[in-house]
């Protein structure tokens, strides 16, 4: 049975939607991922429900569905009908009807209104198929697909990218910058960086250089994920949304958890600066940055996002919201502070990472200040502004 499972979860599937009413004429439906055509002449289709389904035995007697195809920004609110009860899934969900009078749900991708031709047991399920009788398509946007286990979406490479705005922005502010970057790196033997934002969701270094004895010199165009704890110095300093969006996004879903994810962000807010550190044991975010080099090549799989997001979770014990003692020793792995635009507003970010050093809590805010001179000293060089060489950008495109 686990081997069936496990091989059968390699085949990705679609997720839809199926509606009806009861027979007091009730909205009623379940999430299914078997839904399938299965002729064009006549125009059929097929579901299949499992046997023991409360939802299917509500709706069955109306001789009636409608197949709601769900979009790949739909995966929180079909999780969300999932875990409602049966008589509060469409509290929070708009419907209009079909013209047969069916709940089509709001902004799913098309629906198709059937009326059920035949029921047919098959083990620990039933085939349900389905005569077409109207349909359309609302919303021409990627689907919702399950796939080992886990949800997410179609997406050909071109989709993917990162948004040419960004990067071309974030490689000219690098190559401007790139004198500090390497007086920096060179001073403390480690790895200095330029890091941007892609949209909400990731962050990409545009720019890098590393000391004579860093051994992982190729950091340009590694993308890294905003899921807590990484990124919070650009979740402090944006708006409330994206910092909620940010919290939001976190593996442990508890209150408590997203409660100190909050202070966090305001220890960093207060200090002006993140540090990744410990004051305990040995700091190594070699296990992150593994994860960071798949999360990068973007053809990872749900089972891998699983991996990158545990090996990111875990890293929480780098990113406390307890306040540095000047006086206790930390060993630190590194430290990012703000670069900002004319308005205030954040640009970018300027890391110093591989540090792998152990240091005082003073030290730590002397470095703090030494970066934070640096992000001035990036800031006077932005304002000046020259067009960035097209080979850079080529390089950084092409990850």
């Amino acid at each position: 049975m686990d081997d069936f499972r496990e091989v059968l979860g390699h085949h990705p599937t679609g997720v839809s939607l199926v509606t009806g009413l009861s027979e007091d004429g009730e909205p009623v439906g379940m999430v299914v991922g078997t839904f399938n055509s299965v002729s064009l002449d006549p125009p059929m289709v097929s579901f299949m429900p499992m046997r023991t389904s409360y939802t299917w035995s509500n709706m069955r007697s109306a001789k009636r569905f409608c197949i709601n195809i769900l979009a790949s920004d739909q995966q929180d609110r079909c999780g969300a009908f999932m875990r409602a009860p049966a008589e509060e899934r469409f509290a929070d969900w708009p419907w209009t009807p079909s013209p047969g009078g069916l709940p089509v749900l709001s902004d799913v991708i098309a629906w198709i209104e059937c009326s059920t031709v035949n029921e047919i047991e098959a083990g620990d399920h039933w085939i349900v198929l389905g005569s077409v009788e109207s349909l359309a398509v609302s919303r021409p946007v990627p689907p919702l697909l399950y796939f080992q286990g886990g949800y997410g979406r179609f997406a050909p490479k071109s989709l993917v990218s990162i948004p040419d705005r960004d990067i071309r922005c974030g490689v000219q502010d690098a190559e401007l910058a790139r004198p500090v970057l390497e007086r920096l790196a060179g001073a403390h033997d480690a790895e200095c960086s330029n890091v941007v934002t892609i949209g909400d969701q990731a962050m990409a270094v545009v720019g890098s250089a590393t000391g004579r004895n860093v051994a992982n010199t190729r950091r340009l165009g590694l993308r890294m994920p905003l899921v807590p704890p990484v990124g919070d110095l650009f979740a402090a300093f944006n708006d409330e949304v994206f910092a909620e969006a940010w919290i939001d996004r976190r593996t442990d879903r508890s209150e408590g958890a997203a409660d100190k994810l909050r202070d966090r962000l305001e220890l960093v807010r207060s200090q002006g600066w993140s540090a990744s550190l410990t004051a305990s044991g040995n700091y190594s975010d070699l296990a992150l940055h593994r994860a960071f080099s798949n999360f990068t090549r973007g053809n990872y799989t749900p089972a891998e996002e699983r991996r990158i997001l545990t090996a990111v979770a875990e890293s929480a014990e780098y990113y406390s919201s307890d306040p540095i003692s000047r006086t206790a020793l930390y060993s630190v792995g590194s430290m990012v502070v703000p670069v900002r635009n004319e308005d205030g507003s954040l640009r970018s970010a300027l890391r110093l990472g591989q540090l792998d050093k152990s240091m005082t809590g003073s030290e730590l805010f002397d470095l703090a200040q030494e970066l934070e001179d640096a992000a001035r000293e990036i800031e006077l060089l932005l304002r000046g502004g020259e067009v960035v060489d097209p080979m850079v950008l080529q390089h950084l495109t092409s990850y």
